[in-house]
């Protein structure tokens, strides 16, 4: 399964890259191919290179794991796009994030993850992927 994480990559800090990289962690048991914001960090092409590369990648995605805890609009895009094209979209966000009303009418949700810390991140994602896995 290919997995595209999406995320704040301009609010990024530390924490975030942390956070990313967890995500990443989980997924691995299930994905044979990961993108993910921390590659989109290191990618250094121009602004119109970004926006083919992302298009490029939700061509090829068979689920979206998109971290809100911080507001992105490029993320409002990508998971626009993934909409447009049937994919489904797991939300993961800190328990009191708010996420955005428009995204929660979509019908391509199959999954909202609240977490406290990232071990428990860890935990209910593995448990989502593991449940998707063996549906599928």
């Amino acid at each position: 399964m290919n997995i595209l994480i999406t995320g704040a990559v301009n609010g990024a800090n530390e924490e975030s890259k942390q956070l990313y990289q967890s995500i990443i962690d989980a997924c691995e048991a299930y994905s044979n191919s990961i993108s993910s914001p921390l590659d989109t960090m290191q990618f250094k092409g121009t602004n119109e290179e970004r926006y083919k590369k992302a298009m490029e990648l939700l061509k090829t995605a068979e689920l979206i794991i998109a971290e809100m805890s911080i507001p992105s609009t490029g993320q409002g895009m990508e998971l626009q796009e993934a909409v447009n094209r049937n994919i489904p979209i797991i939300i993961i966000a800190k328990e009191g994030s708010k996420i955005s009303g428009l995204l929660l009418g979509t019908q391509k949700i199959i999954e909202m993850i609240y977490y406290k810390n990232k071990k428990e991140l860890e935990e209910k994602l593995s448990m989502s992927l593991k449940k998707i896995h063996y549906n599928n």
